[in-house]
């Protein structure tokens, strides 16, 4: 085969969708910020109602929304712009469901990127200033965005594991609890659990607003301060949750909290890890493999795992019956038991 032949069988798409792709992120931003899929949502479908819908010229909102239309974010059908199946659950404000927030670009993350190479040529994570209480407060902005994923994958999982049903009455400990996403889902599913959240102050604050907005504080109590310091106690809980906060430990620091867990959980009680899983051979799912690149940029040891490498760190701290179950992509929970 002639090299002209190969050119033409062996085309650059894959790579040239992946080097043009911070032009599709920067496009679902701006269609976030003008808020696109709310004006559809409303019945505005042509170009001319979106366009005054959204304030922008006709010129502008027709070359959006057929980019939009390209990105398979939007549908069009003689001549109407249409929501998808995902655009309508994760794009319109007032859903449930809405990322808006989440997926919008943060410009000054965007600009560490720029770093990239020096990172990886380091092993290093970029170097940030600031006070101890930045940290705080970039987490207590980070669990706003991620509720309505935290919360789905939450909902999920008790499903699954039939909390309310089989399981009820339980004590459970959210470390790091965030908004408290995962173990609001826990307290609505059963009325009788009781949850203790577990984090900064600063995040507390977030969590405690979520929990008054469900109107469950009388199954909930908070316990400030740094879970690598606290002591989780002896035997307490029906159920740990470590919900999307191994990552950031790595290795190490991992198997330190599931010896914590283990410890404070009843015989019988079961440990929750959610978290971003690649295949056993690193080969997918591709979000997970991209989030090690980010744990690289901003912890000192973070690191995405692999479903084998954590049922070998549980099984050797002493937990029985690991399994994994998929919740809301792109994370999944291995369950295991004391």
């Amino acid at each position: 085969m002639s090299g002209k032949e190969k050119s033409v069988e062996i085309q650059p798409e894959l790579l040239q969708n992946i080097a043009w792709g911070y032009e599709a992120t920067l496009i679902l931003s701006a269609a976030i910020e003008l808020d696109v899929c709310t004006a559809i949502n409303v019945g505005n479908g042509t170009v001319e109602k979106i366009a005054r819908a959204i304030g922008i010229p006709l010129r502008p909102a027709r070359m959006l929304l057929d980019a939009l239309v390209g990105m398979e974010v939007l549908g069009k059908a003689r001549g109407a712009y249409k929501l998808t199946p995902e655009s309508k659950a994760f794009l319109v404000k007032g859903e449930p469901d809405y990322l808006g927030s989440f997926l919008q670009v943060n410009q000054g993350r965007m600009m560490d990127w720029f770093k990239l190479t020096g990172a990886l040529k380091s092993g290093r994570p970029l170097e940030k200033t600031g006070n101890p209480g930045d940290r705080q407060s970039f987490f207590a902005e980070l669990v706003k965005e991620i509720f309505p994923i935290s919360y789905a994958s939450g909902v999920i999982l008790c499903k699954k594991l039939g909390v309310g049903k089989s399981l009820k009455s339980m004590k459970v400990l959210d470390v790091g609890c965030g908004s408290a996403a995962w173990s609001i889902a826990f307290a609505l599913a059963d009325n009788t659990a009781q949850v203790t959240g577990l984090d900064f102050p600063e995040v507390l604050n977030v969590a405690k607003n979520y929990v008054q907005r469900f109107r469950l504080q009388k199954q909930f109590d908070f316990k400030p301060g740094d879970y690598h310091q606290v002591d989780f106690g002896h035997s307490a809980y029906d159920a740990v949750i470590l919900g999307q906060i191994c990552h950031i430990e790595g290795e190490a620091g991992t198997k330190k909290l599931f010896k914590k867990a283990f410890d404070a959980l009843k015989p019988g009680g079961k440990l929750l890890v959610a978290e971003f899983i690649a295949n056993d051979l690193r080969t997918a799912p591709k979000l997970p493999l991209m989030f090690a690149m980010n744990m690289l940029m901003y912890s000192e040891h973070g690191d995405v795992f692999t479903a084998k490498e954590l049922k070998r760190w549980l099984d050797f701290t002493g937990f029985k019956k690991v399994s994994a179950q998929a919740v809301q992509y792109p994370a999944s929970v291995m369950v295991a038991t004391k």
